[in-house]
């Protein structure tokens, strides 16, 4: 008994030294880096549309669910496909059940591993004639790493970390996806509006062909305005034809969104314009975009991470204190094994710390210094780009109110010149060409009013996305509620210590008032 306990003080004394000795050469503890991009993160967002809001009050559009945010009943039911058979979301899934499943490898580490066995022997030497057996069964403790110095617990974390930002890849690839598809919806749906206004004016040109061309026999206007009217219906003609194949095309990307054929039942209207519950848009503080946008949420996960693998690469210079037990019977007689006299066991701890490895653990320290200053790199850019992608969305949206109203208006003023234009043809003043060029005024203007409304529509979704809608909150986030919050108010997320992450996640439906010329009356 004493002389266990004086083995037991005596181990204790060299792991102290061989501690100490680590320690001597131990690098110093790096700093927690603080994330402070160059960003006001109190002030409100530069709002100048008034569709728009951003204030303390009103929280950010990104907390609505996707299925009370888009209300067409069309785009819902294709969202649902989408999400169920789009190939990029299957791959994101399958990396967190990757990640998932690393870090319970990782959990299980930290505990020993018991287990069963037996064998038996049967030896003979050359010196000996006989040969002899040995038997054996016995309940073992592999070698068990005691992680005095926090080596387990911070590759424990480390996979954690990795796991949850897994889990925000996948929140990032759900809102691209949802954007993408309702984005798409839209475009096919003004693409098809595009083309019927283009086979209206089709026909308006073919009449004025046929009237042009009737003057011309009679010898009343010069070829020149058949020639003219000629022109203006090929045009017409490349209208439809472009927007057949924008048509295809739009067609194309939805499928492959989809992952699935559109539905015949599903195919949009024309010029769809309300698609979304909302009529005011808030935007939230900026500060809110570090908890509703994935990327970002991703991005601080990766700067964790690299800090708790500072603290692997540190524990390193630390000795590797191991412990081993074994219990059961051995005997050289199968008969005799379970017998009380063949029990024995054995129990003992073990120190590793290597005297010379030509700089390996320093080199693999500043590895680690060198990923954590290049996550924080990469958190402070993904923060900046959320910025800018939602500045990007608020420009567009500043004047389109504005541009459409002087669109309207152009559109007033080409319809009372083309009425002007055929009155005065009527009355023999004019030629058919100014008709013909009201004509190809009116419609131009007809097509940038669908596209401006087309616009209007696709920057909704594109807020709601920049935002962070659209994910679907993990159990995690929803956990760091509180505390993701207060990262919000302070603007300072920063990659916690190994100690305090231990306690620590919308034609004229659309309100487009396009009206076509009527087809002229006027006889040769």
């Amino acid at each position: 008994m004493k002389k266990s306990v004086l083995a037991v003080r005596v181990f204790a004394v060299s792991a102290l030294a061989l501690s100490m000795a680590a320690c001597s050469s131990l690098p110093k503890k790096a700093q927690t880096p603080i994330a402070m991009p160059n960003i006001d993160m109190d002030s409100q967002f530069e709002i100048l549309d008034k569709d728009t809001v951003s204030t303390a009050e009103a929280p950010s559009v990104a907390v609505v669910r996707w299925q009370d945010f888009y209300t067409d009943p069309k785009l819902q039911a294709l969202i649902e496909l989408g999400l169920k058979n789009n190939k990029d979301l299957q791959s994101a899934v399958l990396a967190v059940q990757r990640a998932r499943a690393q870090y319970q490898i990782t959990d299980a580490n930290t505990l020993p591993s018991v287990g069963v066995g037996g064998g038996a022997t049967r030896s003979q030497t050359p010196a000996d004639r006989n040969s002899s057996s040995g038997y054996n069964v016995n309940l073992a403790m592999s070698s068990y790493e005691l992680d005095l110095w926090g080596k387990v617990a911070s590759a424990k974390q480390a996979a954690l970390y990795d796991y949850l930002g897994t889990n925000a890849a996948r929140d990032a690839v759900q809102i691209s996806l949802i954007s993408s598809i309702a984005q798409g919806y839209v475009n096919l749906s003004y693409a098809m509006a595009q083309r019927q206004l283009a086979l209206e004016t089709l026909k308006t040109r073919e009449h004025s062909l046929a009237i042009t061309q009737k003057r011309y026999q009679a010898g009343i206007d010069a070829r020149s305005s058949s020639l003219q009217a000629e022109a203006s219906l090929e045009s017409a003609k490349l209208s439809v034809y472009n927007a057949d194949t924008s048509i295809l095309q739009y067609r194309n990307a939805l499928q492959l969104l989809l992952g699935a054929p559109i539905p015949t039942e599903l195919v949009p209207d024309l010029a769809v314009d309300n698609i979304t519950s909302q009529t005011l848009f808030s935007t939230g503080l900026p500060s809110e975009l570090l908890y509703y946008r994935p990327d970002i949420v991703q991005a601080e996960y990766a700067l964790k991470s690299a800090g708790a693998n500072i603290n692997v690469a540190r524990a390193a210079y630390f000795p590797s204190i191991s412990l081993a037990g074994n219990l059961g019977y051995s005997s050289s007689s199968l008969s005799n094994l379970l017998q009380s006299s063949a029990f024995g066991w054995s129990f003992g701890p073990s120190v590793n710390l290597p005297i010379f490895d030509a700089g390996l653990r320093r080199a693999n320290y500043e590895v680690a210094q060198v990923a954590q200053q290049s996550a924080l790199t990469a958190y402070e850019k993904a923060i900046q780009t959320a910025f800018k992608e939602v500045g990007d969305v608020l420009a567009t949206r500043a004047t389109l109110n504005q541009q459409l109203e002087s669109q309207y208006k152009l559109q007033d003023n080409f319809q009372q010149t083309y009425r002007i234009a055929h009155a005065r043809f009527r009355a023999g003043l004019d030629d058919y060409l100014n008709v013909l060029d009201a004509e190809r005024s009116l419609f131009a203007n007809q097509q940038s009013i669908l596209a401006l409304e087309q616009q209007k529509v696709v920057s909704q979704i594109q807020l709601y996305q920049t935002l962070g809608g659209g994910a679907s909150l993990s159990a995690e986030q929803i956990t760091e509620f509180n505390r993701q919050r207060e990262a919000m108010r302070t603007a300072a997320l920063t990659q916690v210590s190994a100690d305090a992450a231990a306690n620590a996640t919308n034609t004229t439906e659309s309100g487009v008032q396009i009206t076509q010329p009527a087809p002229s009356e006027t006889q040769p």
